[in-house]
Parts: C-alpha cells; structure tokens; sequence
C-alpha cells in the first residue's frame, strides 16, 4: 500500500511535535551506533523505482533531511538517499529524465538549501561512488531486463541541467559560487561559461572587496593549479586558463590587506608555480611574503601589519616576513609589549626567530631589555634555538628565575643542532617538572645513537607519571627508553622493577611488541613475589583476615598485577637457552603451594599457574 506508507510518513513529518526530532536525536554515531531510520529509508527508495511516486519520495526525503542535525557518519542519511536516486550516472528509478527534473524542480521550491547540498552533488565528483538504492522485494516493478545504466546522451542531459540549476541557486551567494568554482574543470562546457559570465557580471565585480575575496583566492588557485601541471590531461586548455585569469584579475582587491592573505596560509603547494624544483618554489613564496609584508608596512606601518596578522590562518608567517625589514620602529614595537599576548603568539614566534636567523644572537644582545619583565624575558628566551648559547643566556639574563624559562621552553629537538648540549637540557626539564620534554630529548639522543644516561632516563619516565606537564609523547617513544634500560648493565634492579611497573599498561606484546622482562623474570624465578602479586588482585579465603577498603589506588595497584599476570608467559624452570628444568619447577610450585596455604590464596594460586 504505497500511498498509505507515503501519507503516513507525510503525516509525521508535519505533526507537532514532529516524531523524526526524537528520532534523530536518539541516533549514536561510531561502530556500535544506532540508527533508527534504515528501513524508514529504505521503504522510501523502494517507493522511489516507481515514477508516480518519485516526487513525492524526494520531497520527504528533502524534509526529513531538515530534521538530521545529528552529524553523523553513517551512510543512511536522508540526503544520501536522495542522491543515490537521482546520480546522473547511475540513477535508481525508472522515472524519466523529465520527470527527474519535476523532482529537483519541486525541491527548489520548497527547501532550496536541502537543494543546493543536492546539486552539488549530482555535478561531476570524481570522489563519489554508489552502491545503488534499497529495491522492492514484493511489487514487481523494475523488469528482469533492467542494466544499471544510462546513455551517454542522457547522462549529460541530466548534468547540463543539474550545472545550469546550480548556477541559478549560486546567484549572488559568494559561498556557492567559491565552491561551484571547485568544480569548475568538471562543468558541461555551457555551464562552465554561464559560471565565468555570473563571476564576470556587474552583479560580482562591484561587490566590496571583502565580499569577493574568496571567489578571487579560489580562482587563482584553481588557474595556478592547472598552470602547474601544464601536461596533465585534465588541464583545462590554455584559451580558457587566460580568460579565467582575465576574470581573476578583475576580482582581485586593490587593497594589499585583503590581496595577499591567501599568501598566508599552511598550504604553501597551492602558491607554488612549478611542479618541481620544491627549494626555489618554498624561496618564491618567501619573497612573495616579504614583498607583500613591506607593501603593507610602507601603507599602515607596524600597526597595520599587526592588525593583517589577526586577518591571515597563519600568522607565524607574516612574523618570518616581518624580520625582514630592517626598521628599529618594528622592535620597538613588538619588544616586549607583545610577547605575554596570547593572540599575537604566532607573530611573535616567527618574528624573533626569523630575526635570529638573520641576524644572530648579536639582535639579541643589543635589544635594550632593561624594561622588560622577567616573564618577557624568558618567553624571547624560548622563541630561541634549544641550544647552550640560549641556555647561557638563560642563566645571565634570568639567574635564579630560570625557571620561568625552563618551564615554558619548546624543545624543538629534531630543528636545533643540539646534540652534545642534550644531558644538560634533559636535568633543567626534569628539575623544573618537563619530564615529557625531557623524554623527547632522551628519545632524540638514542636514535642518533648518542650515549644516554640511564639514571636520567628512569628519573624521566617516573617523574612523567607524576606530572602535570601535558603529554603529548607518543608511547613508542616511552617503550624505545623502556627497551634501552632493558638492555643496560648499569640500571639498577630496583630502577627498572619501578619503570616497568609504572608503564606495565604498555609493556603489552601483543599491541606494543614490548613486555616486562624484568617482572615476568621475577614471578618465574621468586616464587614470593608471585604471591604477592596475587595477594595484590584476589581476596583471600582465610575467614580471619580483614577484608581492606578498596581505593582509586589499590584498584589500579590490582589492575597492574593482573596485567602482568595475564600477560606472563614465561614458565618457571625455563632456562635462557629455552630448556625445561622440571626439578626447578618443582621447587618453585612447591614453594608457592607452602606460601598460599598459609594466607588462603592456594586455590586461584594454582588456577592461575595451570
């Protein structure tokens, strides 16, 4: 009963409250999430094969997607649905192309912004694929003879339409047209040109600067791209690059504020003009950067390049420019007023560090610092190389408030040329509570296969679990230390026993190819310590004893010693050469039978040794 099913569910869409709220709302998103509305959805494509119904499928389909907010990444989406009946390429309906237009008509009238999203993705999109629409099990409707295609004529008929749409609902939208201009290469050539005539007209060129910046940014991306790849097959021909940069240069703002902010971005690939040659392309860019940073200096001076560094995605590239002007107004400027605000951290960074780089510690010096602060001072001692001749400084400059320096330094370990200068560094970040930073140094000095100091090392690794310095370690770099102190001679039993039981969560080799040597050694060769670590995890069956109040502490002193257990394949009596002793093994159960009889643990004792 089709038209039952559809006025049902037309019926709930308008209803208040509308039920498809709730719905949504209940909707988990991840492996085991939960959607409520597959076969809801799936009722609808079936419904979709039949041209009588097709309209009126899309039109719910478009209202239910005004009602799916809740950002998840399944595929059963309402929007998907609707896409996956109307591709071009690959369409799940029987309906006519006449009367697939109706459809799309029929949504622009009612939810033109479900429309848009729609649109855009029925245009050529070299990403998307289809697996096809649900298909009616009951009601014979698609015939046997049916082929998942369409005709070449057809096909294009359908994007010649969908593209001149696109472009109507575009209008004056800066939003749309930047991301039509994305699909630019992929238009019916009618479509392309009505496109370059829209961005062409009065309508766009006499829009403020501001307003058509991002249509001018996205086209010479676009030109600079196929520009770039001159022998590539889809580089659109060199007539229509031209008259595309014609358009693009009647789009770009006047003003160097807004003209050269797309040089400040993270992207320096979309800059480049070459393919090749990376070197003299990243120097290009750089001198585009300086150049631009001087237009605007000359224009609105320091306090007009501060105010374009707070408009650009990346303001630690305006500093590198920035350095290059040699103004004593800039560091007066800068120095120190700007080092303790938050916002301009990335200017700062990249002014004083760009300013070393050409100029040497000898800027430093000379800057009169006899104002500044003892936090100024040590956040300008930061933006500095991780090296001695930094470090000198620290002491001169600071004394005993080194630490405010040490506390804040960005350890920069693989960029400085540090190596020898390393154990120093590694002592200041662990006294003054960095065992993180002082981590990354230790990991640093073994991969060079530089000499590590042990006891450093384990002084690191416990302190770090103690710290409130935020942990931005990978664990492969705590395990390479780990395996380090595992190989040395000098770390002392004691040492490593702590290490390796702080750490037991990653010492699994099964996940981390990395295991407890020293632990496992112990329960197989010191039967009371195997005792003890099952005293840690289980309750004893002697009646006499008291049971202990569990804590956050206790609980994660037995979650450990049930890892080490679960984890320990090692059974006693195995000698190094990988032989049995049995008689070892004898004496080593025989042991335990006695200890855990006496404090009632013999019964999950044995359980755990079988």
């Amino acid at each position: 009963a089709p038209n039952s099913f559809y006025n049902t569910v037309d019926s709930a869409i308008h209803s208040t409250p509308c039920p498809f709220d709730e719905l949504f709302a209940q909707e988990r998103s991840g492996a085991l999430g939960a959607h409520y509305l597959t076969g809801l959805l799936w009722g609808l494509e079936n419904l979709a094969w039949e041209e009588e119904h097709l309209v009126n499928v899309c039109v719910t389909l478009a209202a239910l997607d005004c009602y799916d907010t809740a950002n998840s990444n399944s595929t059963n989406r309402p929007l998907n649905s609707l896409i996956t009946i109307l591709l071009p390429w690959l369409p799940q309906t029987l309906a006519s192309v006449e009367k697939r237009n109706v459809a799309v008509q029929t949504i622009i009238k009612k939810y033109p912004e479900v429309a848009w999203k729609l649109l855009i993705q029925l245009l050529p999109n070299q990403h998307l694929t289809s697996f096809g629409s649900h298909k009616p099990k009951w009601r014979k409707i698609i015939p046997d003879d049916w082929k998942p295609s369409v005709t070449y004529q057809n096909y294009w008929e359908q994007i010649d339409y969908y593209a001149e749409l696109a472009i109507q609902e575009a209008d004056k939208n800066i939003d749309r047209l930047s991301t039509l201009i994305l699909r630019l290469a992929n238009l019916p050539k009618s479509a392309l040109n009505k496109l370059l005539e829209a961005l062409d007209s009065k309508n766009i060129l006499e829009l403020p600067e501001e307003q058509r910046r991002p249509i001018f940014e996205r086209l010479i991306n676009f030109t600079q791209k196929h520009r770039r790849y001159p022998d590539a097959e889809w580089t659109l021909p060199d007539k229509l690059l031209t008259r595309i940069e014609k358009i693009t240069q009647k789009l770009a703002p006047k003003s160097p504020f807004l003209l050269y902010q797309r040089l400040f971005t993270d992207n320096d690939f979309d800059l480049y003009e070459e393919h090749n040659n990376w070197e003299i392309q990243r120097q290009k860019v750089a001198e585009k950067r300086e150049t631009a940073i001087a237009e605007i200096f000359q224009q609105d001076g320091i306090e007009g390049v501060i105010q374009f560094a707070k408009s650009v995605s990346n303001s630690y590239l305006v500093g590198l420019a920035l350095s290059a002007i040699s103004d004593s107004v800039v560091d007066s400027t800068l120095l120190p007023t700007y080092l303790e605000i938050d916002t301009y951290k990335l200017l700062i960074n990249g002014f004083i560090w760009q300013s070393y780089q050409r100029k040497g510690y000898q800027w430093c010096d000379d800057l009169d610092k006899s104002t500044w602060t003892i936090q100024q001072l040590a956040q300008f001692l930061a933006y500095l190389p991780f090296n001695q001749e930094t470090w000198n400084r620290v002491s001169q400059w600071l004394g005993f408030d080194e630490k405010e320096y040490w506390k804040i330094a960005v350890a920069n370990i693989f960029a400085d040329d540090n190596n020898d200068e390393l154990p120093f560094a590694v002592d200041k970040l662990i006294q003054y509570d960095r065992p993180y930073t002082a981590i990354n140094c230790l990991f640093k000095m073994l991969i060079i296969k530089q000499p590590v100091n042990a006891e450093q090392c384990v002084q690191a690794l416990l302190a770090a679990c103690s710290s409130n310095e935020p942990n931005y370690v990978d664990s492969y770099r705590i395990l390479e230390l780990i395996k380090f102190l595992q190989d040395n001679n000098t770390v002392s039993q004691d040492d490593l026993f702590r290490v390796e039981w702080a750490y037991l969560s990653l010492l699994d080799p099964q996940l981390h190819n990395a295991s407890p040597k020293l632990l496992e050694n112990k329960l197989s060769n010191e039967p009371e310590f195997f005792c003890e670590v099952i005293r840690l995890i289980y309750r004893s069956k002697n009646e006499n004893q008291p049971l202990k109040e569990s804590t956050k502490e206790s609980k994660t002193i037995a979650m450990n010693a049930w890892r080490l257990l679960n984890n320990w394949t090692t059974i006693p009596g195995t000698q190094s050469d990988g032989t049995f002793n049995e008689e070892y093994f004898k004496q080593w159960l025989e042991k335990v039978k006695e200890l855990c009889t006496q404090s009632g643990y013999l019964e999950i004792a044995l359980e755990c040794i079988g």
